[in-house]
């Protein structure tokens, strides 16, 4: 046999592998999610058992809870979401915008610092920033929670946007400087049209995190009616403990507006995969 075929057939075999070690890790996020949505359809006496599809499909639980406080903690959890992004999305872009325009040779070690702080475990963020919403009378309120997500996710935004600022040519700085065009008008009617791809996949990600943040709120909301459905989800595991389909069905209808803003945002997310890249 010859040297070639000999090659060939170790990258074949490494493909193989690869393929096998591929389809593994899409078998362990896919196999929860069928469980997941199998079984909230299922009779209750059907969860007791080892059933990989309903012999019966019922929606008694679903409707059980939008009948229920699900309705309102699913406003909740929208109301959280959106200042999170807006505020993480606004507030990044303009600290990016000024750090990828700076020249100075402190950039580097302030983003190092910057990075070396996410380290940091969130909860030692806990009692600061319930002492500072107490003070400015926020505590137990969601414009509070927004504010604490924010301060966690804003530095993993402005790490992600900058790079991408930064990949605009330098001459189209210049041309709207010429054109006379300032600093605001550059970055949101050239810059952010440009990289509205790289733009949708941060977005998509910070909206993931606040979605599924189940710490800030219980910590600082104090009542069931405040509360998003994060910590509907967690109280729900105790309380339907008993009731497979029931939990089963409240952690579907979680994970739901998930799959919509991915499968909305599908295009964009598939172009900017490689952040920053401008066509």
């Amino acid at each position: 046999m010859s040297a070639l075929a000999i090659q060939v057939r170790r990258i074949n075999g490494w493909r193989l592998a690869g393929s096998l070690f591929a389809l593994a890790i899409l078998f362990g996020y896919v196999f929860p999610i069928f469980w997941m949505v199998t079984t909230s359809f299922k009779t209750s006496a059907e969860t007791v058992t080892v059933h990989w599809w309903p012999s019966e499909w019922v929606i008694d639980a679903y409707q059980s809870f939008f009948a229920s406080e699900f309705v309102p903690a699913l406003g909740n959890s929208l109301r959280i979401a959106a200042v999170t992004i807006t505020l993480s999305m606004l507030l990044g872009l303009m600290a990016a915008h000024g750090l990828s325009a700076s020249e100075s040779r402190w950039i580097t070690p302030m983003l190092t610092f910057v990075i070396l702080v996410q380290l940091i475990p969130p909860s030692i963020t806990f009692l600061p920033l319930f002492r500072v919403l107490a003070q400015i009378n926020l505590l137990g309120t969601h414009l509070g929670v927004s504010l604490a997500q924010t301060s966690i996710f804003l530095p993993f935004g402005i790490l992600l946007i900058r790079p991408a600022l930064q990949s605009l040519p330098r001459e189209l700085r210049e041309a709207a400087s010429v054109d006379g065009a300032g600093e605001w008008r550059y970055l949101f009617t050239i810059a952010v049209p440009l990289l509205r791809n790289t733009l949708v996949v941060i977005a998509s990600i910070l909206f993931v995190a606040s979605w599924g943040d189940v710490v800030f709120p219980e910590t600082l909301l104090f009542t069931n009616a405040d509360a998003p459905l994060s910590s509907y989800i967690a109280r729900s595991v105790d309380r339907f403990s008993t009731s497979q389909n029931a939990l089963m069905a409240v952690s579907t209808l979680v994970a739901l507006p998930t799959f919509v803003v991915v499968l909305v945002a599908q295009r964009q997310l598939k172009d900017g995969l490689t952040l920053g890249s401008v066509k």
